[in-house]
């Protein structure tokens, strides 16, 4: 791009011209300050234009109108997708259907698997998914329960005997479904502005009100001449967040005729979250975009753009941009830090499945590196792939290791059954309580949405009073729960309640399935290994004992969750920890304002998912899986506004790669505390 011309330019140019374009601008670039310039143009040169400006999150819609004012439609993609749809109960009543109903067992060829061995696992795994998502629905339903669900030697003998009478089912459960979808008063569909979908009351929440418009936009072609006529302009920020159903129909269900401009404003390398487009290359290849590139960085020092420059895949080279602070420039001396690397020679390094002692002997290698980068470069954010580590500190440690004890991927499963059982929901309540000041207008809005008449100065002191029993009693995380539903604070929705039954129904067929039982005592006395188990049950086979082995984690971890073990107060902790009110934070939680010092710990704590050595490697094969490492890396490192700082054990044949791309390497020899400088 032509130095010589800004952004803004080259984004009122497309204004003259009504062409849609996208800004693409790395972290700290200034990209919200650019909405604010083109909405100040459109106001002095188009004042009868309508404006509407869509970001992900309340607190982003704060940010914007601060800068800009209210006098435009600026809200939250969900708001502003409910604004446009919610007159036409009549029409989403035709396609509600689709949120609610059971999706079809479809048993994918040979040719999709590696092997027959793989094929037959991954079939079963699905089967047993949909099951579960019948067996759920059911009895949500018709409050009846299924059967168990078939073991894998059962299924493996005649798989599609058992697809076919899973899709019966489901057929005959779906007729059901859209029959009573008929039969109910479409006036009174409703998003209810929570994560979750409530058959019983035939509202949606967050998710499907993303889907009930992609699904409304793609049968009724009078929606996109409505959002025609009602904006000339619509503008998106954070793109790369945004649904892929969602970009297509601004670009492609709004008629070209009379054309409302479409505006994107983001980053495809921050672009970390899976339910999100990620990138809009296709359009630009395809002419629907015209794409802009803006190279200013207004937050990080000299030394970490010319570091964060080298992760990027898109060739955006990032330049020191100054701001005005006090009414003075800043200088290149103002913008100045440092970026290093902590790093030790760590060869055989364990993986999920190594030994208990493997892992920790490795662990205590890491926080020891750890520790010394923080000893140099204080007052700093500590940002890391996972919780585990920091669970302790953070006092989250019991709810941690329930889920840990049974799940691979942790931090997803906890926030996603947590959001699920409706203790974050809890939680932000409660944490809006006890923040000064509190957030009274938030707390209310969501007592009203549960059913609590607040009618006099009494019906306050009881929310308080409330509020300080569950805050300070040391209740249990399910005692908590139990009592918000009791006092109304908060509303049983049906995620909760089939997240119960499931757990039910599975901690009763356990008891009536005496080989089970028997394995159970077996493994609880030690016996916790196929080769010393098989020594007692002399017929069960390796998948039986994995099979079982399962079964046994599952039941323990609904046990414990539902005991008094995990304290509600973890939760409290936990939900802190992810709002980054304290000194550690999780690298996927990191989007947001700068930080003067970070430290990022480049370890996957044994999450397959994640390999961190990718990013170094030129010669890595699986571009997608390498791009997936950059963009998180990428992320966490752009937060650092003065110095940053890397952590990370590496093996030998690793070291010159990673070496290549710091100024400043410390290698450390962990058996002898001796550190040695190595400048590129």
């Amino acid at each position: 791009m032509d130095s010589t011309v800004k952004p803004i330019d080259l984004i009122i140019e497309c204004i003259v011209k009504s062409e849609n374009f996208v800004l693409q601008g790395g972290a700290g670039s200034g990209k919200t300050e650019t909405l604010k310039q083109v909405l100040q143009f459109l106001s002095k040169n188009y004042p009868d234009k309508k404006i509407a400006c869509i970001t992900h999150t309340n607190l982003a819609v704060d940010e914007i109108v601060h800068r800009v004012g209210n006098q435009y439609t600026i809200c939250t993609i969900h708001s502003f997708l409910n604004s446009l749809i919610k007159d036409f109960k009549k029409n989403i009543h035709q396609v509600i259907y689709e949120i609610f109903k059971v999706e079809n067992m479809v048993r994918l060829p040979i040719e999709s698997y590696t092997d027959e061995k793989t094929q037959k696992k991954e079939e079963h795994e699905k089967y047993k998914r949909i099951y579960e998502k019948y067996s759920t629905k059911l009895f949500s339903i018709k409050k009846e329960s299924a059967s168990k669900v078939h073991g894998k030697r059962e299924y493996d003998l005649n798989p599609e005997q058992f697809n076919q009478a899973l899709n019966l089912s489901i057929s005959e459960l779906n007729n059901e479904i859209l029959e009573l979808i008929k039969q109910k008063d479409y006036n009174k569909i409703r998003y209810n502005e929570s994560k979750f979908d409530d058959f019983k009351e035939l509202s949606y929440g967050h998710d499907s009100l993303i889907n009930l418009s992609i699904l409304l936009f793609a049968k009724f072609s009078l929606l996109g001449k409505i959002v025609q006529d009602k904006y000339d302009f619509i503008f998106i920020d954070e793109y790369q967040d945004t649904s892929e159903g969602i970009v297509d129909i601004f670009l492609n269900k709004i008629p070209d005729n009379k054309k409302s401009v479409i505006g994107l404003f983001g980053d495809s390398m921050q672009a970390i979250y899976e339910d999100g487009i990620g990138d809009v290359e296709s359009y630009v290849s395809s002419g629907h975009l015209k794409k802009i590139i803006k190279e200013d960085n207004y937050r990080c020092s000299q030394q970490v753009i010319g570091f964060i420059n080298q992760i990027r895949n898109d060739k955006l080279e990032q330049q020191v941009a100054f701001k005005v602070v006090n009414d003075d420039i800043e200088s290149i001396e103002d913008r100045q830090g440092i970026v290093k690397l902590f790093y030790s020679i760590y060869n055989d390094k364990p993986t999920a499945f190594s030994g208990i002692d493997l892992k920790t002997n490795y662990l205590n290698s890491l926080n020891k590196l750890i520790k010394m980068a923080q000893d140099d470069l204080e007052d700093s954010k500590c940002l890391m792939l996972t919780n585990k580590s920091i669970s302790a500190e953070l006092e989250f440690k019991n709810l941690y290791d329930v889920f840990n004890s049974r799940f691979s991927e942790v931090n997803e499963k906890i926030e996603k059954d947590l959001t699920r059982l409706q203790l974050f929901d809890l939680a932000a309540l409660c944490n809006a309580f006890v923040t000064a000041p509190r957030n009274y207008n938030f707390i209310l809005s969501e007592l009203k949405k549960s059913g609590f008449a607040i009618k006099s100065i009494a019906d306050k002191s009881r929310i308080s009073e409330f509020f300080q029993h569950i805050i300070n009693t040391n209740m249990g995380l399910h005692e908590a729960l139990l009592y918000s539903f009791d006092k109304q604070i908060l509303k049983k929705a049906d995620k909760y309640s089939e997240y119960i039954n499931r757990k039910d129904l599975f901690l009763a067929e356990t008891l009536t399935n005496n080989f089970y039982q028997n394995f159970k005592t077996q493994y609880s006395n030690g016996n916790n290994t196929f080769s010393r188990i098989s020594a007692v049950l002399t017929d069960i086979t390796e998948e039986e004992f994995k099979d079982n082995e399962r079964i046994f984690k599952k039941e323990r971890f609904y046990n414990d969750l539902f005991s008094n073990r995990i304290k509600f107060t973890e939760v409290l902790n936990y939900y802190s920890f992810l709002n980054e009110e304290s000194s550690y934070i999780t690298m996927h939680k990191t989007k947001g304002s700068g930080i003067n010092n970070v430290l990022v710990v480049l370890d996957e704590y044994f999450w397959s998912k994640y390999n961190f050595k990718t990013i170094f490697d030129p010669l890595e094969s699986d571009i997608t899986k390498k791009l997936n490492n950059q963009k998180l890396f990428y992320v966490a490192c752009s937060r650092a506004k003065r110095n940053l700082t890397c952590v990370k054990l590496i093996s030998s044949d690793e070291e010159a790669n990673v070496n290549s791309f710091f100024v400043t390497a410390i290698k450390v020899d962990l058996t002898r505390n001796l550190n040695i400088e190595i400048d590129d």
